[in-house]
């Protein structure tokens, strides 16, 4: 029993004990009713991925309730425990269901020794075996998070370990490292994040007009419309890039096999998919255009963008912030010009790790680009989107209008606006579906970005925002969400950049 369910039990028991008392006393009921609110809003704002934060919740709630039915049965109270004992049987149930649906069909795929492990930072001039015996006092073993980075490249995520134990001696043992201020820079918990929940989707209708692209299914695809990509693609069908832009979707990987973006999928270790969501996003960023087979994204004849697959979340969609801060540097240290990231969670700040991963990427010239997410709320304490410098892309519907489960992005640096409702694209296997999210409307951002870089390799990533804010579509809801991009008037934008 952790210390949340703890704290809960004692909120519900204190509750129950006042109202089997003759002596009710409001202020033990109100001590009572603010504890359970500690309680949910701890469970609510602990970091974890939806089902890491629900599943807990309704267990805490759950057998909270069975313990003040039991008090209420023992003591023979006037008040009727019943209501208590259903109402715990029924949040101990839905625990039940949604822990099975985890595991029939993978929603937390992370494995365990992830889901039991903490990540520790040393002091540049440190070294582990200073804190190896408080290590393994405390039962725990621990590895180098990031053995690829070398101290030279980056004194703070050189110095990160992962330490695995008992999460019950977790929080003993993270107190005791913060004290050793001489030897030990931050410790953080190395929590598992999942995909947002994917909203209702439809299949778009098709729009009667004749193409300039031969893509069989480019009638489907609206978004090009919004953000006038037909158009781009007359401008790029004249021209030729500088080189080719690299691309990387860290996400749950990528079907390289696919049909419409086989031949633009360059060797990265991300290249099978058991989930769909990375092959989605990377149809979106750079599947082959004009090529006669299935649909069109900017990437014109498949000649401005190479697509990279790096694996961040498991087939399940889950990942920790170790393995998605990994995704990341290996997308940097492969020189990525994009690094597109269609996940994130919520903290009061975010995880230093992923940050210094981020720094570490934009210091090597990485545009990163990351959605808004899906809570239809401000999206300030939304990560790894208000990590400064990064991109942070809310979803449009078809009006125009943002999306009713689009988080809003003003609070944020860079924040822009693209299609992410009904979104046609790949998935495994040589398939196609439409999908919504603000998932989708960031690889929208993460293609047009590449095909600016590949058309002038030297753009960074301010100006590139610069570009594509100033040249944006100012919709109705711009003031909430940022304007929306037009590719073409970015690529005309980049073009007189060099002109």
């Amino acid at each position: 029993m952790d210390f949340i369910t703890l704290l809960t039990v004692i909120a519900f028991l204190l509750i129950a004990v006042n109202i089997s008392s003759r002596d009710k006393n409001p202020w033990a009921m109100l001590s009572g009713i603010g504890l359970v609110g500690i309680a949910i809003v701890s469970r609510l704002f602990g970091g974890g991925g939806f089902y890491e934060t629900v599943i807990p919740l309704f267990t805490d709630v759950g057998l909270s309730l069975l313990a003040a039915s039991g008090w209420l049965m023992v003591r023979r109270a006037r008040a009727n425990p019943q209501p208590f004992l259903m109402l715990g049987l029924m949040s101990l149930g839905v625990a039940g269901l949604l822990y099975l649906s985890t595991q029939f069909f993978g929603t937390r795929s992370a494995p365990a020794s992830a889901q039991m492990s903490f990540l520790l930072e040393l002091g540049p001039d440190d070294h582990i075996d200073e804190v190896a015996p408080l290590l393994a006092r405390h039962g725990a073993t621990y590895e180098q998070a990031f053995p690829s980075i070398a101290l030279a490249a980056d004194e703070d995520l050189a110095q990160v370990y992962l330490v695995y134990g008992d999460p019950a001696s977790f929080d003993d043992l993270m107190a005791a490292l913060r004290a050793d201020a001489e030897n030990v820079d931050f410790v953080e918990h190395n929590i598992t994040i999942s995909l947002d929940p994917m909203p209702e989707t439809t299949a778009a209708p098709g729009l009667a007009r004749n193409y300039l692209e031969n893509d069989p299914r480019v009638a489907e695809q609206w978004g090009l419309e919004a953000m006038r990509g037909h158009e781009a693609h007359a401008l790029l069908a004249e021209l030729k890039p500088m080189r080719k832009a690299r691309v990387a979707i860290v996400d749950t990987g990528v079907d390289q096999k696919h049909e419409d973006v086989k031949g633009v999928f360059r060797k990265s270790p991300g290249n099978k998919d058991g989930n769909g969501h990375g092959t989605h996003c990377a149809g979106i960023a750079g599947a082959a255009t004009n090529n006669r087979i299935g649909i069109a994204s900017l990437n014109w004849n498949g000649a401005f963008v190479d697509v990279l697959g790096f694996q961040a979340l498991g087939a399940g969609g889950a990942g920790t912030l170790e393995s998605i801060a990994q995704a990341v540097l290996d997308a940097a240290n492969a020189d990525a010009d994009v690094i597109s990231m269609s996940l994130g969670s919520t903290a009061a700040s975010p995880p230093k790790v992923l940050v210094d991963a981020i720094e570490f990427a934009q210091k090597r010239g990485a545009i990163v680009v990351a959605s808004a997410g899906n809570s239809n709320r401000d999206a300030y304490n939304h990560f790894p989107s208000n990590i400064d410098g990064v991109l942070a892309v809310a979803a449009i519907d078809q009006n125009l209008r943002k999306a009713s489960f689009s988080n809003t992005n003003m609070s944020l640096s860079r924040p822009l606006a693209a299609p992410g409702v009904d979104i046609l694209s790949l998935i495994p296997n040589n398939g196609y579906r439409p999908m919504s999210g603000t998932s989708m409307a960031t690889p929208m951002v993460s293609g047009l970005l590449g095909v600016m870089r590949a058309l002038n390799p030297d753009l960074t990533a301010e100006e590139a925002f610069t570009i594509l804010h100033e040249t944006g579509t100012t919709v109705e809801d711009s003031p909430r969400i940022g304007r929306v991009i037009n590719a073409e008037a970015a690529i005309l934008a980049v073009l007189a950049l060099h002109a």
